[in-house]
Protein backbone atom coordinates (compact mmCIF):
# COMPACT_ATOMS: atom_id res chain seq x y z
CA UNK A 1 0.00 0.00 0.00
CA UNK A 2 2.66 2.47 1.23
CA UNK A 3 4.85 1.68 -2.08
CA UNK A 4 1.88 2.72 -4.23
CA UNK A 5 1.16 5.78 -2.76
CA UNK A 6 4.73 6.93 -3.25
CA UNK A 7 4.93 5.82 -7.01
CA UNK A 8 1.55 8.02 -7.05
CA UNK A 9 3.35 10.89 -5.30
CA UNK A 10 6.08 10.76 -7.79
CA UNK A 11 3.45 10.55 -10.76
CA UNK A 12 2.42 13.76 -9.46
CA UNK A 13 5.03 15.63 -8.75
CA UNK A 14 6.30 14.78 -12.24
CA UNK A 15 3.23 15.67 -13.62
CA UNK A 16 3.84 18.90 -11.90
CA UNK A 17 7.29 19.50 -12.56
CA UNK A 18 6.56 19.06 -16.29
CA UNK A 19 3.29 21.15 -16.58
CA UNK A 20 5.03 23.90 -14.45
CA UNK A 21 9.04 24.38 -14.67
CA UNK A 22 9.66 22.35 -17.76
CA UNK A 23 8.31 24.43 -20.34
CA UNK A 24 11.14 26.85 -20.11
CA UNK A 25 13.56 24.13 -21.65
CA UNK A 26 11.56 23.48 -24.38
CA UNK A 27 13.42 22.28 -27.76
CA UNK A 28 11.53 23.56 -31.02
CA UNK A 29 8.19 23.50 -28.82
CA UNK A 30 9.07 20.20 -27.26
CA UNK A 31 9.42 19.44 -23.71
CA UNK A 32 11.01 16.09 -21.72
CA UNK A 33 8.07 13.33 -20.83
CA UNK A 34 8.85 12.94 -17.48
CA UNK A 35 5.87 10.71 -17.21
CA UNK A 36 6.98 8.14 -19.58
CA UNK A 37 10.03 8.13 -18.20
CA UNK A 38 9.03 7.32 -15.00
CA UNK A 39 6.91 4.02 -16.77
CA UNK A 40 9.94 3.08 -18.47
CA UNK A 41 11.94 3.20 -15.44
CA UNK A 42 9.80 1.36 -13.27
CA UNK A 43 8.87 -1.38 -16.05
CA UNK A 44 13.00 -1.84 -16.51
CA UNK A 45 13.50 -1.99 -12.80
CA UNK A 46 10.39 -4.61 -11.93
CA UNK A 47 9.07 -5.98 -15.11
CA UNK A 48 5.91 -5.79 -17.71
CA UNK A 49 3.09 -5.94 -14.71
CA UNK A 50 4.61 -3.09 -12.86
CA UNK A 51 5.39 -1.31 -16.24
CA UNK A 52 1.65 -1.77 -16.81
CA UNK A 53 -0.02 -0.71 -13.82
CA UNK A 54 2.31 2.42 -13.42
CA UNK A 55 1.71 3.46 -17.15
CA UNK A 56 -2.35 3.30 -16.55
CA UNK A 57 -2.18 6.12 -13.82
CA UNK A 58 0.73 8.02 -15.93
CA UNK A 59 -1.19 8.10 -19.19
CA UNK A 60 -4.50 9.05 -17.60
CA UNK A 61 -2.78 12.08 -15.75
CA UNK A 62 -0.46 12.82 -18.68
CA UNK A 63 -4.30 12.76 -21.00
CA UNK A 64 -5.81 15.02 -18.25
CA UNK A 65 -3.26 17.77 -18.84
CA UNK A 66 -4.03 17.57 -22.15
CA UNK A 67 -6.63 19.34 -23.46
CA UNK A 68 -6.21 18.69 -27.46
CA UNK A 69 -6.50 14.18 -27.46
CA UNK A 70 -9.36 12.08 -26.65
CA UNK A 71 -8.99 11.00 -22.90
CA UNK A 72 -7.34 7.49 -22.79
CA UNK A 73 -4.64 8.14 -25.66
CA UNK A 74 -1.91 8.26 -23.78
CA UNK A 75 -2.65 6.05 -21.32
CA UNK A 76 -3.37 3.49 -24.32
CA UNK A 77 0.69 4.18 -25.67
CA UNK A 78 2.26 3.76 -21.86
CA UNK A 79 0.30 0.49 -21.31
CA UNK A 80 2.21 -0.35 -24.79
CA UNK A 81 5.63 1.40 -23.68
CA UNK A 82 5.38 -0.11 -20.30
CA UNK A 83 4.94 -3.65 -21.10
CA UNK A 84 7.30 -3.96 -24.09
CA UNK A 85 10.08 -2.72 -22.09
CA UNK A 86 9.08 -4.65 -18.79
CA UNK A 87 9.03 -7.64 -21.09
CA UNK A 88 12.14 -6.78 -22.47
CA UNK A 89 13.82 -6.60 -18.93
CA UNK A 90 14.56 -10.36 -18.78
CA UNK A 91 17.45 -9.64 -21.88
CA UNK A 92 19.14 -7.23 -20.17
CA UNK A 93 22.52 -7.98 -18.40
CA UNK A 94 22.07 -6.90 -14.84
CA UNK A 95 25.41 -4.96 -14.59
CA UNK A 96 25.11 -2.72 -17.86
CA UNK A 97 24.98 0.61 -17.70
CA UNK A 98 24.28 1.88 -21.31
CA UNK A 99 20.95 -1.06 -21.97
CA UNK A 100 18.76 0.56 -19.50
CA UNK A 101 19.74 4.62 -20.43
CA UNK A 102 19.50 2.73 -24.55
CA UNK A 103 15.92 0.95 -23.58
CA UNK A 104 14.62 4.74 -21.96
CA UNK A 105 15.56 6.19 -25.44
CA UNK A 106 13.86 3.47 -27.08
CA UNK A 107 10.64 3.32 -25.37
CA UNK A 108 10.49 7.50 -25.49
CA UNK A 109 10.72 7.11 -29.15
CA UNK A 110 8.12 4.96 -29.50
CA UNK A 111 5.91 6.49 -27.29
CA UNK A 112 6.71 9.89 -28.57
CA UNK A 113 6.00 8.42 -31.77
CA UNK A 114 3.28 6.01 -31.29
CA UNK A 115 1.14 8.87 -29.62
CA UNK A 116 2.14 11.49 -32.73
CA UNK A 117 0.45 8.83 -34.64
CA UNK A 118 -2.64 7.44 -32.85
CA UNK A 119 -3.27 11.60 -31.69
CA UNK A 120 -3.86 12.38 -35.50
CA UNK A 121 -5.55 9.24 -36.64
CA UNK A 122 -8.22 9.64 -33.70
CA UNK A 123 -8.03 13.68 -32.89
CA UNK A 124 -8.00 14.53 -36.27
CA UNK A 125 -4.86 16.81 -35.42
CA UNK A 126 -3.39 17.65 -38.37
CA UNK A 127 0.30 16.50 -37.53
CA UNK A 128 2.81 16.13 -40.02
CA UNK A 129 5.09 12.76 -40.14
CA UNK A 130 8.31 15.45 -39.54
CA UNK A 131 6.35 17.10 -36.34
CA UNK A 132 5.70 13.60 -35.31
CA UNK A 133 9.47 12.35 -36.06
CA UNK A 134 10.63 15.62 -34.37
CA UNK A 135 9.10 15.22 -31.56
CA UNK A 136 10.27 12.03 -30.88
CA UNK A 137 13.36 12.65 -31.82
CA UNK A 138 13.62 15.63 -29.39
CA UNK A 139 11.56 13.80 -26.30
CA UNK A 140 14.25 10.61 -27.00
CA UNK A 141 17.66 12.85 -26.35
CA UNK A 142 15.27 14.25 -23.01
CA UNK A 143 14.66 10.91 -22.07
CA UNK A 144 18.41 9.90 -22.78
CA UNK A 145 19.73 12.53 -20.64
CA UNK A 146 17.24 12.52 -17.70
CA UNK A 147 17.42 8.58 -17.73
CA UNK A 148 20.15 8.31 -15.01
CA UNK A 149 18.26 10.48 -12.46
CA UNK A 150 14.89 8.08 -13.30
CA UNK A 151 16.24 5.04 -12.34
CA UNK A 152 18.61 6.05 -9.26
CA UNK A 153 15.18 7.42 -8.18
CA UNK A 154 13.08 3.91 -8.76
CA UNK A 155 16.01 1.92 -7.53
CA UNK A 156 15.27 4.32 -4.64
CA UNK A 157 11.38 3.39 -4.11
CA UNK A 158 12.09 -0.20 -4.84
CA UNK A 159 14.51 -0.17 -2.08
CA UNK A 160 12.47 0.82 0.40
CA UNK A 161 9.06 -0.10 -0.90
CA UNK A 162 9.84 -3.73 -2.26
CA UNK A 163 6.75 -5.03 -4.48
CA UNK A 164 4.87 -7.10 -2.34
CA UNK A 165 4.64 -10.76 -2.65
CA UNK A 166 1.29 -12.45 -1.70
CA UNK A 167 2.18 -15.39 0.48
CA UNK A 168 0.56 -19.10 -0.57
CA UNK A 169 -0.16 -20.55 3.05
CA UNK A 170 -1.27 -24.11 2.26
Amino acid sequence: MARALVIGLLLVIAALVEVSLLPVLTVSGFTPDLLLLLVIAFALDDGALTGVRVALPAGLLTDLLSSTTPLGLSALVYLGVGYGVGAARPYLAPESLTAPTLFAGAGTFLGVGGYGILSALLARASASALLVAEAALVATVYAILLAPGAFALTRYVDRHFPVEVPSTSG
